[in-house]
């Protein structure tokens, strides 16, 4: 199968017989991705109707009804008879994966500001006689240079850069923060400017990423989707981090203790649920070439038609489908592969072929596969209805000041809002989600150096370092395990 379909891209390539290889291609490729997807949904849907039948879901009614929804379709388009996708089945799908993307932005939202707060009170924890030990008095004698130094060589422990950046980015987050506005914001410029001559699009979801992360502007439904959840934002949001006393650091660390358990429950439940809408959307997209899927993919079927019927009749799913599962075990890896084989060259086959598509009529079909590409990447909750719209225009400096400037006078507008301890929060937040900042290792060993040094707060002190620690521990937990 393989060779064949080398075979085939590389005759697109060489433009022989496009007439042929052109319809074929986007049928192999809709065949691919309807298998990958179909392993995919088999495993996430075995899990979530198990979820649905313990009860184990999270207190959100329409988790249930999109349950309800993928049900029917799977059963008109994946354990069923229907190789052509309706209009109204398609707006259905849609709707829900358009429902499920908004509660998610909604409680990525409250993820974002209840991580400030629970770091806000984090570093007044310690202040409180009644949180310390004999142990944390340690803390009092605490070398921080060579602290420093035991950061520094676990940073670069490893050679990979991309775990060494992971590992920055994690520490400078803990850091006691000793930065100006001024420097903040020409950090944030050195980032934008990274992204000078690449499209304006990737620049702009950069800026978004930040302004979401920094609650410029808190999403539509934030007030209402989520009443308890908001009840306890407002109290945490009222909280006096400043001149905290310990019965209000008790109150609101347990409203944050609370929200945090809803809120990580219920972040599950939707990244499960958003997996299973994305597989069944594409595979009803795909749906027209079910007739030809391989005994593997059959199997995947087969399963998911068996775990159907227990949903339907509200009985437990049968033992033997546990075995029959293992008998899936590597093959939804053995399908990302081939479809990445074959998607590889998509890019290439479409702008070298743009006439022949348009003359034979293939944009559509074409077009479907962008969007089956999009249902099935790492990307969960992208959006699927524009996809002309991405803006591929180089940024410039020029562009780049422009949105530097936007971007600095929103934060100068926050930080007027709040008092020095929440903005330090802000900024470390926002700080642990940009690319790494810094141009040698040197100054990476100074800012750790100057931050723990220059903290004069014996609270923040303890609690940066006490979960840098845990940091280190974990790691050098698992270079124990891996031995």
């Amino acid at each position: 199968m393989y060779r064949e379909d080398k075979k085939l891209i590389t005759d697109i390539q060489r433009k022989k017989d496009p007439d042929t290889n052109l319809s074929k291609y986007a049928d192999v490729m809709m065949k691919a991705d309807f298998e990958y997807a179909c392993q995919k949904f088999a495993l996430n849907y075995f899990t979530a109707t198990e979820m649905v039948q313990d009860r184990e879901f999270a207190d959100d009614p329409y988790i249930f009804e999109s349950i309800l929804a993928v049900n029917r379709l799977t059963g008109s388009y994946v354990t069923g008879e229907k190789t052509n996708v309706s209009a109204e089945d398609l707006a259905l799908i849609g709707s829900v994966r358009d429902t499920i993307t908004k509660k998610m932005k909604i409680l990525t939202a409250y993820t974002d500001a209840f991580e400030l707060y629970e770091y806000l009170l984090n570093r007044r924890e310690y202040e409180f006689p009644e949180n310390m030990t004999e142990e944390l008095e340690e803390f009092d004698q605490f070398d921080t240079e060579e602290f420093a130094e035991r950061i520094f060589q676990y940073i670069f422990a490893e050679q990979d850069k991309v775990v060494i950046n992971a590992r920055i980015q994690s520490v400078i987050a803990q850091l006691p923060l000793r930065m100006t506005k001024n420097k903040f914001y020409d950090i944030i410029g050195q980032t934008l400017s990274l992204y000078n001559g690449s499209e304006r699009g990737a620049l702009n979801e950069f800026a978004e990423m930040v302004e979401n992360t920094a609650l410029f502007k808190l999403p539509d439904g934030f007030e209402t989707e989520y009443t308890g959840l908001y009840e306890a934002y407002e109290m945490l949001k009222a909280g006096d981090y400043t001149d905290l006393t310990y019965e209000s650091y008790q109150t609101l660390s347990t409203v944050l203790d609370k929200s945090a358990a809803f809120l990580n429950d219920i972040v599950s439940d939707y990244l499960i649920l958003i997996e299973l809408v994305n597989d069944l959307y594409a595979m009803m997209l795909a749906c027209g070439i079910r007739d030809r899927i391989s005994s593997e993919c059959k199997k995947a079927v087969n399963i998911i038609r068996i775990v159907q019927e227990a949903s339907e009749a509200d009985k437990e799913i049968p033992a033997e489908s546990y075995d029959m599962l293992m008998e899936l075990e590597g093959v939804q890896e053995e399908a990302g592969e081939y479809k990445m084989l074959l998607e590889s060259s998509i890019y290439d086959i479409v702008s070298e072929n743009h006439e022949d598509l348009v003359r034979l009529g293939l944009e559509d079909r074409y077009r479907t596969l962008e969007t089956l590409d999009k249902l099935l990447s790492g990307s969960m909750f992208v959006d699927i209805t524009n996809l002309s719209d991405y803006d591929t225009m180089p940024a410039d400096l020029e562009y780049i000041a422009a949105l530097k400037d936007q971007m600095v006078a929103e934060f100068a507008a926050l930080f007027a809002k709040h008092p020095m301890v929440v903005n330090r929060g802000i900024m470390a937040k926002i700080l642990s989600n940009i690319p790494v900042f810094f141009n040698s290792r040197q100054e990476i060993r100074d800012y750790i150096s100057y931050s723990l040094s220059h903290c004069s707060n014996r609270s923040e002190l303890i609690a940066a370092c006490i979960v840098i620690l845990e940091m280190m521990e974990e790691y050098s937990g698992d270079q124990y395990d891996n031995r």
